[in-house]
């Protein structure tokens, strides 16, 4: 279980990496990635019957409250982008319209109580400001992003373990 999930978020963290730079600015994935706006081309119709129908219906089961997502060409597949609650959503399907998984984006608000607690009694002096919810299956990671006054960390959580991923030291 665990080699398939990791062999699932190889796929989807080059997507999470460069969407968190992204997410601030910008509603669409970045250049290279994107193939084509389903939802906004102008032969929307003829471009949305491109998707994979087992993708839509996935969608629509999994999120049937959702009805306003963008759908992407991706190089191995597609994805559902929308924002609900403040949560921003891109659900990944491969070509032959399976689910892949989920990252979802949102502020410390949003944060499970439990994992917001893990973070702040252990990096108390920091603030928290970006969380991306890494979902494949049943596994989920946190990607938590915080900052206090000299530097920017990453930090991982995974079935109750802590790690620090990234380290950035602010310039003075």
């Amino acid at each position: 279980m665990k080699h398939s999930f990791f062999k699932h978020v190889t796929v989807i963290l080059p997507f999470l990496a460069l969407a968190s730079f992204s997410f601030a600015q910008t509603n669409s994935l970045p250049a290279g990635i994107l193939t084509k706006d389903l939802a906004t081309d102008e032969s929307a119709g003829a471009a949305l019957s491109s998707i994979n129908e087992k993708a839509v219906k996935n969608f629509s089961k999994s999120y049937d409250k959702q009805n306003k997502a963008s759908w992407f060409a991706v190089e191995d597949g597609f994805v559902a982008i929308f924002t609900e609650d403040g949560i921003k959503t891109k659900a990944y399907y491969d070509p032959k319209g399976r689910p892949v998984g989920e990252v979802r984006t949102y502020q410390e608000d949003k944060l499970p109580k439990e994992i917001r607690h893990m973070v702040k009694s252990t990096y108390y002096d920091f603030n928290i400001f970006l969380v991306n919810e890494v979902s494949v299956g049943n596994a989920k990671v946190y990607l938590v992003k915080i900052e206090d006054n000299t530097s920017f960390k990453t930090i991982r959580i995974q079935d109750g373990e802590m790690t620090e991923t990234e380290i950035f030291t602010k310039s003075k």
